[in-house]
Formats: C-alpha cells, sequence, structure tokens
C-alpha cells in the first residue's frame, strides 16, 4: 500500500455515487463505504470492485469478539481491503478482528473526530481526546493491528509517542470545507506534514466542481511534502 493516498468518502449511493466515481475516474482508486451505502445500495460494493476500486468498509464495528471476527470474514470474502472496528473494544475483539480468515486490513478507530473533551466527559472519560487516542493507539499497536483511524490532530502526537502503525485521517479541511460533524481537523498540508499516511476526504471533493481536479491537489500536495522530506 502506498505511503501517501487519498480515500475519498463515498457518502452519496445509487447513481449518484456511481456518477462521482467515474468523474474521479483514474485519480482515485479508494474509497470509504459507511454502513447506509451498503444497506440501501448492495450492489454498490461489488460495482466498485468491478471497477478495480478498493473498497475501505467502515462500519466501525464494536461488539463481541466472536461477531466481529465474523464480521471481518464477511468483507474479507467480499473483497474489501479495509474494515474498521472501535479499539476501544479492547484487545480481546482486535485479536479476533485479526484471526479472520480470509480477512482485509483491519484498521482501529481511536476517537471519533467528531467528539472532543466534553463529549468524552459525557461518556465518563475524563480526558482530553488527545490522551485518549494515545492510550487507544498503544494499544492497538500491541494487539497487532494494521492502522488506526485518528484526527488530524492527534498524528504529530502519536508519531512523536512512537506509534508506527499507518495512520488513517478523516476531518480535513480544504478548499474551505470540512465534514459538518467533525471537530478535529487540519489542512492536508499538516496532516501529510504530521505523518498522516492516508487521507479520508469527503466534502470538499463530493460538492467540487471539478471532483478529480481536487483530488489530484491533494495528492500532489502529499508528494510534495514527500519530496521535502527527503531532501
Amino acid at each position: 500500500m502506498k505511503s501517501r493516498e487519498l480515500i475519498v468518502a463515498l457518502d452519496l449511493e445509487g447513481e449518484e455515487a456511481r456518477g462521482l466515481v467515474r468523474r474521479l475516474g483514474p485519480a482515485v482508486d479508494f474509497y470509504k463505504v459507511p454502513p447506509a451505502a451498503t444497506l440501501n445500495d448492495p450492489r454498490l460494493i461489488g460495482w466498485l470492485l468491478a471497477r478495480k476500486k478498493r473498497v475501505f468498509l467502515d462500519c466501525k464495528w464494536f461488539d463481541i469478539p466472536t461477531q466481529v471476527r465474523r464480521s471481518v470474514e464477511a468483507a474479507g470474502r467480499l473483497g474489501v481491503t479495509a474494515v474498521t472496528l472501535h479499539a476501544g473494544a479492547g484487545r480481546a475483539v482486535m485479536s479476533a478482528a485479526l484471526s479472520a480468515r480470509p480477512r482485509p486490513l483491519v484498521w482501529g478507530v481511536t476517537v471519533l473526530t467528531s467528539f472532543g473533551s466534553e463529549d468524552l466527559r459525557e461518556v465518563g472519560l475524563r480526558v482530553l481526546p488527545s490522551v485518549q487516542v494515545l492510550r487507544l493507539a498503544r494499544l492497538a499497536q500491541r494487539a497487532g493491528l494494521d492502522g488506526l483511524v485518528c484526527s488530524p490532530q492527534e498524528v504529530a502526537s502519536l508519531r512523536r509517542a512512537g506509534i508506527r502503525l499507518p495512520l488513517v485521517t478523516p476531518g480535513i479541511q480544504f478548499g474551505g470545507l470540512v465534514g459538518a460533524d467533525q471537530k478535529r481537523t487540519a489542512t492536508p498540508e499538516k496532516a501529510w506534514g504530521a505523518g498522516a499516511n492516508h487521507l479520508v476526504v469527503g466534502r470538499s471533493i463530493l460538492e467540487a466542481p471539478d471532483p478529480a481536479q481536487v483530488a489530484r491537489e491533494i495528492l500532489e500536495l502529499g508528494r510534495r511534502g514527500s519530496r521535502k522530506a527527503k531532501g
């Protein structure tokens, strides 16, 4: 898998989703598909795979170990590239997911980008999001997950703390647009520069007059950052 790549959040359904994929063409080959899209459009994943697109099935499972393992296996049989579970579900759940055969990449969600300190307090966690993210990142790394989902604001601190897993970052601001629910956000330049591997971008591309051009611009920012790091 590439060290820096774009994943488009396909928060559309039916012909709208297919139309966007056609417009993006070869500029994008990796798509995040949410549960609602698979329920309302069961053929979407197969349609994407038939067009040689990779699928990140973002179900964020949080269940008992057996059910998570079975879900991961079902996703593996579909042929998707990556799935998510909540790292907060614990080590036993992560181990069960990794034992699935066949299995895609398993990425652990740390703290949702829609969460701030007040949201964590409401569910009984009196810590800053960055503290909880690091705690779960360390647990996921010890468990052997294939990657982590975090906000771009935590990427630099995770790298400094010795987290070596690939980091997948939603909450990307580009062209003045970002997902309405997201609180912990950053620009592509900051996310790439901090050490993110995969940027998940939705609204900035979905609402653009020329989605392929926006995708190319975001990827070019990643390439520039990579050249700077090497130089």
